[in-house]
């Protein structure tokens, strides 16, 4: 058996920077994203976005003319809309149609 010994003193240490790391990494972050932003984090163009999502009930936020979208709000919705998919009904396209098929 393994038996290392680490003082108080390193503990508080290797604690300190690990938390100071993790405060770093939320703090690059940013709470919203952009319309381009979320374009390039899913992949899809723009339109897609729109006519696909937002009109599907993805929540988004204004400032003026810009749409703005949490990257949280953005996974639970496209965790909640895939989690309704089959392997045979996996298509974007057809989310709205299936939506409403369940809700009948």
């Amino acid at each position: 058996m393994l038996d290392i010994q680490v003082d108080e003193k390193t503990v508080n240490e290797m604690l300190e920077k690990a938390i100071n790391e993790k405060v770093e990494e939320l703090a690059h972050q940013k709470y919203f994203m952009t319309y381009q932003e979320l374009a390039d984090y899913l992949n899809i163009s723009k339109p897609v976005i729109e006519d696909r999502l937002i009109k599907n009930g993805l929540r988004y936020y204004k400032m003026g003319s810009k749409y703005l979208f949490k990257k949280n709000e953005v996974d639970e919705f496209l965790d909640d809309m895939t989690a309704s998919m089959t392997a045979t009904n996996n298509d974007l396209k057809f989310f709205n149609k299936l939506h409403k098929e369940v809700m009948k």
